[in-house]
């Protein structure tokens, strides 16, 4: 079976095919045979060495994708040999063609998704869900920015907030092109901020209240732009901080409790990793459920083969892509399975 290795830190030039032992279904799980992997920011960071401070080597990578049961531990209830679903493996091993998984590890995707869009939905309409609907708690009618709009995370959570009843729902992305996709996936307005000026299109679009909420993965200038101009009893989710390259610790700034109470307003945090499906499957199957009955699917950029995920990565981090770029791992991976 072939897995794509990271044996050193580096360039996209580090993600290596290697044959590796066939997976074995562990207790309660089970051997899914993937036919798409979805690349997240993460990925990237991870394959620089600065995700954590106790990254090891080698190691694998790839935190979701979709595919096919082909084994389950005897133990093993929910799934059966054959279903399509869709795997959030958080410590790595998606860049592979098969993989063994937890049972909590394994979700039924939404009815209608080719494996392709299944791979792009999991983290993606995940964290746009639980910083809206779980953190911050948003409201029909109440204003949504969403940064880096034009992105995996970033066209869920535009999606997401227009199928919720946010209005407006502003974006923000950079390049004319960018913009016309985050318009044209549901928000009123996109912010080009090689050109814009975040706080003066939001005043304009709220009457100078501010936003409600706001899902913020940049950092730098635009988390200060961001809070900056949050209404009074508004919510702040920080997703990430993908403009640091590197020095977290000094380079995110930090915030004064004072400054919160003054304003009235709330600033959370949502880290993708702490998120636990076996304790939360219920919330799991609300966001499954809101997007049937609501026909949200993922904006996928671009589908390339296997073989070139090593480019797959340089496209993200030359800010080429648009929505989720996605491995095909299989040539099944843009069909649509069966209910």
């Amino acid at each position: 079976m072939r897995a794509i290795v990271v044996e050193a830190f580096g360039g996209p030039d580090v993600l290596q095919f290697h044959d590796v032992d066939e997976p074995v279904a562990p207790p309660g799980g089970y051997v899914v045979s993937l036919m798409a992997s979805a690349i997240n920011w993460a990925d990237v960071v991870e394959r620089r060495g600065l995700y954590k401070k106790d990254q090891v080597l080698p190691t694998r990578m790839g935190k979701e994708a979709a595919g096919v049961v082909v084994e389950r531990h005897a133990d093993a209830d929910e799934f059966e040999i054959g279903d399509p679903v869709i795997v959030v493996a958080f410590r790595n091993g998606c860049y592979a063609e098969r993989i063994a998984v937890q049972g909590h590890e394994v979700l039924r995707p939404p009815r209608g998704l080719s494996f392709v869009e299944m791979a792009a939905f999991g983290t993606a309409f995940a964290t746009a869900w639980y910083g809206m609907h779980e953190i911050a708690r948003v409201r029909p009618g109440e204003s949504a920015l969403v940064t880096a709009a034009a992105g995996g995370v970033g066209t869920a959570a535009v999606i997401l907030a227009r199928s919720l009843g946010c209005q407006p729902v502003i974006g923000t992305a950079g390049g004319t092109a960018k913009c016309d996709l985050v318009r044209q996936i549901g928000a009123d307005v996109c912010v080009d901020y090689l050109v814009d000026d975040l706080r003066d299109v939001v005043r304009e679009h709220t009457g100078g209240l501010g936003v409600d909420y706001c899902l913020e993965s940049v950092g730098g200038e635009t988390y200060d732009r961001s809070l900056e101009v949050m209404a009074p009893m508004g919510h702040l989710v920080i997703i990430g901080f993908s403009s640091i390259g590197s020095d977290y610790a000094t380079a995110i700034p930090r915030l004064h409790p004072l400054m919160i109470f003054q304003r009235s307003i709330s600033v959370g945090g949502l880290n993708i990793d702490n998120l636990d499906f076996s304790r939360r499957r219920q919330i799991w199957d609300d966001i499954v459920r809101h997007a049937e009955q609501h026909d949200l699917r993922p904006v996928v950029g671009r589908v390339r083969p296997f073989a070139e995920a090593a480019e797959a990565h340089a496209d993200i981090e030359n800010r080429r892509s648009t929505g989720k770029i996605v491995l095909a791992v299989d040539g099944q991976a843009e069909h649509v399975p069966r209910p």
